[in-house]
Order: C-alpha cells, then structure tokens, then sequence
C-alpha cells in the first residue's frame, strides 16, 4: 500500500492535526515531510537562478515560494534514492474526499498510462478522459494545466526528469511542473479531483515584491518571454491534435 507524503511545516501543528485526523480516517499509511524554510536574510539559495527568474516575470520569488519547491524537490529527491516505485505527495491545507483511497488504489493497480497525475488543480480547464478511475473521477489529460501542487502521484521516471529541470529555481514549483514542453513529464489529471484546497489556513507563501523595471528590462522580459512562447505553442499544437478525438468532460 502507498504511503501518503505530507509536507508540513514542523511548527505548523494546526494544520498536522488537521491532515492526521483526515489521513488516519481514509486507512492509507502516512509520514510528514518537513518542509523546507528559506530565511531570505541570509541570502538567496544557491539553486535561486535569479536572473532567468527576472528576465522572465520581473519579480523575485518569495522566500515561501521557494521553501515550496525546495520542499517538493527534496521529497523527489528521497523517493528516488528508496526503492518504491510510486510516490503520492499531499500538502497540508487539501480536504480529502470520500472517493480519495479509491482513486489512488485504481492509479496504483494500473500504471501502464500515466507518469504524473494531479489530483486537484488551482484553475478549471477542460478536460479529456482516458479511463475511469473510482466513481465518477476519471483519469484526464489536459491541453493547458489547471496548476497547484496541493496533491500529486508520480512514477520514477517522472521523479528522475523534474529533478533534473529544476536543478535551477526560477519557477514556482506548480509553473515548473506545468513546463511539458520543456521537462517532457507527461503530466495528467484526475476529474473530478479527489481532493480540493482548503481555504480556512492563511498562505505560508508570502507576499510578492516587484521591482520596479527600466525599459529596457521590460523590453529584455517580453522577449525572453516570447521566446518561450513559441515552443510552448508548437508544442500545445501537437498535443491538440492528439486530443482531438477524446471526449471532453468539462
């Protein structure tokens, strides 16, 4: 049976009671995993690739931000030096569905289709089915991706990939997995999630500080920008086309 990952701030013990009173009652075994806290007063992390970060949005990443991505490329990192084929990784702040166990027993029990699966997303996207799961949830494919990393299973191969195209932190966790067309992890869905963000916990996120651009800065951005547009299209292009002929679920 799987093991659920929960990464948890140590001193957040609110929201640890919160996920062990859930995670106890759906039977699946569980460990938290101590996120990573970046103290931005004594530095920027040695992966923080600042100037791709400023070149692309024009703003820094917050220190919550980064103890996020951090955290889950760690928890990455300690599933592949294990033997374990799969890892499910849950935040602290998701409300477990009654069909959660269900799902995630289904994904193990047949891994022929899938390398990354999101269980809930941030935005709502259309989606398109591949096989039933548990219930009314299916396993989908996205076109574009609804973001979050509120709760996710991935395989080895998947694991293997994201840790090394996020060697440098430029992207929030979340955009950085979204990137297919550049890390080239197969990232799927599961409609209706089995899991959603529970909104009664403040953000440990922070705020965004943005700084203030000359011209040509601005200028430097949307080029960079652009540049990734393109074969972030190109790519969309040919994934529509293999899409096309799936049944939507919307």
């Amino acid at each position: 049976m799987i093991t659920v990952n929960c990464i948890s701030l140590a001193d957040e013990h609110a929201r640890r009671d919160y996920m062990r009173a859930q995670l106890e009652a759906c039977g699946l075994p569980y460990r938290f995993f101590d996120a990573v806290r970046v103290d931005l007063g004594r530095g920027w992390p040695d992966s923080y690739a600042r100037g791709q970060r400023l070149r692309h949005s024009g703003v820094d990443m917050r220190a919550g931000e980064m103890g996020c991505y951090l955290s889950h490329r760690e928890i990455w990192k300690a599933f592949l030096a294990g033997d374990d084929e799969l890892c499910l990784v849950l935040e602290d702040d998701v409300e477990i569905g009654p069909d959660f166990a269900a799902v995630v027993d289904a994904l193990c029990a047949d891994t022929s289709d899938w390398e990354f699966v999101r269980l809930t997303g941030v935005f709502r996207r259309t989606a398109y089915p591949l096989r039933r799961l548990a219930g009314e949830h299916f396993l989908v494919e996205y076109l574009e991706q609804p973001n979050g990393t509120q709760g996710y299973l991935l395989n080895r191969r998947a694991a293997r990939r994201l840790v090394d195209y996020t060697a440098g932190m430029a992207h929030a966790i979340d955009m950085a997995i979204d990137r297919e067309w550049e890390h080239g992890v197969n990232v799927m869905g599961v409609a209706p999630g089995p899991i959603s963000h529970q909104e009664t916990f403040e953000t440990t996120l922070g705020s965004a500080t943005k700084l203030r651009l000359s011209l040509r800065q601005k200028l430097l951005r949307e080029l960079h920008r652009a540049g990734g547009n393109i074969a972030k299209q190109l790519f969309l292009a040919r994934k529509r086309r293999r899409l096309t002929n799936h049944r939507r679920v919307q």
